[in-house]
């Protein structure tokens, strides 16, 4: 089974084995001509030797969900071959408002998800969701846009598009909701511990030269937070610089 997909703007042909890949990635699929038209960026292929690699990484022995895993297979090699075109995947959750893109960085189970859907329970129609797991950034020398992939995390929130970058928010718990920015320096070590990071060594240097380019050209922000529409409007006005409320009222 082949297909040809197009993410953050590179389109990459991919060989694979089940049909679950197919449908989870339906709205990147690119047609022969488009292919054709823009160029191919990668060829892959996964494996079976892939698939029980992959399988051994997430200590998973049901067959059953051999789809599954081949898609994680498939993100861990586009992973390692996007870094060099300078792609890097970020955990996070990334939300869209006025044409651009905030990211929220914490550990699983902090509240991501929980947070972005405040974001768009209070801001309705201003806001939508480009990515809640597993968004692409691209660097370029001019701007860093934030692409939609179909790893979208449990709630399956996802759109196919691209926003540059506003900003990125490490979220933490708290009972009072603060937000400060930190420095380049201060925000290295956490965001690193969020993007992939590749096996190979040419990729991981590539990585870190990215991340460090990402600390130094991006806002960086510290938020402690309960859950609650007036923690989504401190997050917004801070990171947008704009007085939400003014607009609410």
């Amino acid at each position: 089974m082949e297909g040809i997909y197009r993410f953050a703007d590179l389109t990459v042909r991919i060989e694979h084995q089940h049909e679950y890949f197919k449908k989870m990635a339906a709205d990147y699929e690119v047609t022969e001509a488009d292919a054709r038209a823009s160029g191919i960026d990668e060829i892959f292929q996964i494996t079976e030797f892939d698939i029980r690699s992959e399988a051994k990484r997430n200590d998973e022995t049901d067959r059953a969900r051999d789809g599954m895993i081949e898609s994680l297979a498939i993100y861990r090699k586009l992973c390692e071959r996007l870094v060099h075109r300078n792609v890097v995947l970020i955990h996070a959750s990334a939300i869209a408002m006025d044409g651009k893109a905030y990211l929220f960085l914490a550990p699983s189970g902090t509240g991501k998800s929980t947070h972005t859907r405040m974001w768009r329970e209070t801001f309705g129609d201003k806001v939508f969701m480009i990515n809640d797991d597993k968004p692409l950034l691209r660097l370029d020398d001019e701007k860093i846009l934030v692409y939609g992939t179909p790893w979208n995390g449990k709630h399956c929130l996802d759109t196919n598009v691209s926003v540059e970058i506003g900003g990125i928010c490490f979220l933490g718990r708290g009972v009072e909701n603060r937000i400060w920015k930190v420095s380049a320096g201060d925000g290295l070590v956490q965001l690193l511990a969020s993007v992939y990071r590749p096996d190979a060594a040419d990729g991981m240097k590539k990585t870190l030269e990215l991340v460090a380019q990402l600390t130094k050209r991006v806002p960086l922000w510290k938020m402690e937070c309960n859950i609650s529409p007036e923690a989504a409007i401190m997050a917004c006005e801070a990171m947008t610089g704009k007085s939400i409320r003014e607009e609410m009222a």
